[in-house]
């Protein structure tokens, strides 16, 4: 099941993509619609799967595409599709025999298909949204198709995870209101699933703050800084003397705000503009992901005109050793940059201290 207009919103900064809105402001904005191009990775690796979908681009279109002999069960209403259409889709492939449910969206999409799995069905999640912070999600595409096939040849151990989400209305001006939705199954598997997003325990944040301090003293005249979202990323603006918003991609430069919330679009023009460029992020906790959650302003395209050894990560030590498997990965939607983001990144921790740790693709 493919929500089609799942992560529309991200890159052009709308933080999101639910509602009508949402989406009628995004096609202003000229943004992209890539879910189902997002998710053909882990279509690829379904042959021999039997395979229920839902018609047009909710699914039919895609497993068309990939080759594989789906048979239609759900058509949504409109053109436009809505949580109703998701909802009532993965009601049917339940009702026509179907023992796990392969979706492509964000958070808002995989809260609509636990609505109808219940706890009955367990779920993959093919990371297209914006938000990605539940626990059904894979590490990307093509991992959700290798344990998509694998539980299709045999029995598998799921276990209960969280289903997390953030209002979008109030993550755009700038409030954080993440909560937990609820539960859904998902399989057991460590090396392909991601986490659930966790917050940062109170005792992390003196370490941080040190860290972003003195990273903030150490920033470079005549030098553009991309400025991931999230609350370490906020304190890293406060000690530059801006005032970020901490939910969206800041850019600093010689002590100023350069573009507050910006979009790829943006982050692109400046790019033309400042040929010294350095790019901050943060950690999600417990999830590891350092591109391709919440930021997608900093998209591939952006990533691939900063230099690797200009990409700045900062977390509490506490953070990155509870990361599964101690792994930190990227899910840019763009398989050479993702390659090229892998290997050794060292991490600071606090003021004149830090962590290497290996970035997977």
């Amino acid at each position: 099941m493919i929500n089609p207009f799942a992560g529309v919103g991200g890159a052009v900064g709308l933080k999101g993509s639910d509602g009508a809105d949402t989406v009628a402001a995004a096609r202003e904005l000229n943004a992209s619609f890539g879910a189902a191009r997002r998710a053909m990775p882990a279509l690829l690796k379904l042959g021999g799967v039997q395979i229920v979908t839902a018609a047009g681009p909710m699914g039919e279109d895609a497993c068309r595409e990939a080759g594989l002999p789906a048979r239609v069960v759900a058509w949504p209403k409109s053109a436009v599709t809505s949580p109703t259409d998701t909802r009532a889709a993965c009601q049917s492939f339940i009702d026509a025999g179907a023992k796990l449910i392969l979706f492509a969206g964000g958070d808002g999409t995989a809260r609509d298909v636990a609505t109808a799995a219940a706890m009955d069905v367990p779920l993959i999640g093919v990371p297209c949204g914006v938000k990605m912070y539940s626990g059904v999600f894979a590490m990307n595409a093509s991992r959700a198709g290798e344990l998509a096939a694998r539980c299709a040849r045999g029995p598998f151990d799921v276990q209960a995870v969280e289903l997390l989400d953030i209002d979008e209305s109030m993550l755009r001006a700038d409030r954080s209101s993440s909560r937990l939705h609820g539960y859904a199954l998902a399989p057991v598997d460590r090396a392909r699933m991601q986490g659930s997003k966790a917050q940062m325990p109170a005792n992390d944040r003196a370490d941080t703050d040190a860290a972003c301090r003195q990273l903030a003293a150490q920033f470079e005249h005549g030098t553009l800084y991309i400025v991931g979202p999230g609350t370490t990323m906020a304190t890293l603006c406060g000690h530059a003397g801006v005032k970020g918003t901490m939910l969206g991609v800041d850019a600093i430069a010689d002590g100023r705000l350069i573009a507050a919330d910006a979009s790829e679009a943006t982050l692109l023009g400046l790019l033309d503009e400042w040929p010294s460029a350095a790019i901050v992020v943060g950690v999600i906790g417990r999830q590891g992901c350092l591109f391709g959650r919440g930021n997608q302003p900093i998209s591939a395209r952006v990533l691939a005109r900063v230099p690797r050894n200009r990409i700045e990560a900062v977390a509490s030590v506490a953070k990155l050793l509870s990361l599964a498997d101690g792994r930190l990965f990227v899910d840019t939607g763009d398989a050479d940059i993702d390659r090229a983001l892998a290997g050794p990144l060292r991490i600071r921790t606090g003021a004149n201290r830090s962590m290497v740790m290996r970035v997977m693709n």
